[in-house]
């Protein structure tokens, strides 16, 4: 179950990342941290920001953006210039890409981890099908 998540939460992600998101992901977020996307005929759980404002909460999102992002660079061969915002559960997850000056493109992708090529999922977050 996903709940709204204060600015302040993305904005540490941010920093701990050493990127800024996009506009339409931050504010879909805020609005509730989490939740799911189609992409084709795939769905994708989206991870939270990580919210430490109560013991729920961060039970809720111990499975961070910024969690899973380092865990899939340093046991997948994650791409550095690649942020995972989601996974669908068999092995690909759903990323940004990050610029040379630390900003992420608003185009999302899918990482297949069997070829370790991007395929292009939306050319920005809303474009996205939310599905619970």
């Amino acid at each position: 179950m996903a709940f709204p998540v204060e600015e302040k939460y993305i904005e540490k992600a941010e920093g701990e990342l050493g990127a800024k998101f996009p506009d339409s992901f931050r504010q879909k977020m805020m609005r509730l941290n989490g939740g799911g996307v189609e992409v084709g005929e795939d769905y994708f759980e989206i991870h939270p920001f990580y919210d430490t404002s109560d013991k729920k909460r961060i039970k809720r999102t111990c499975n961070s953006i910024v969690h899973e992002t380092q865990m899939a660079r340093n046991h997948y061969r994650l791409p550095e210039n690649l942020i995972v915002i989601g996974n669908n559960g068999g092995g690909d997850v759903l990323v940004y890409k990050v610029d040379g000056n630390g900003f992420i493109e608003p185009t999302v992708y899918w990482f297949d981890h069997e070829t370790e090529e991007l395929v292009f999922a939306a050319n920005e977050f809303s474009e996205l099908k939310e599905s619970v």
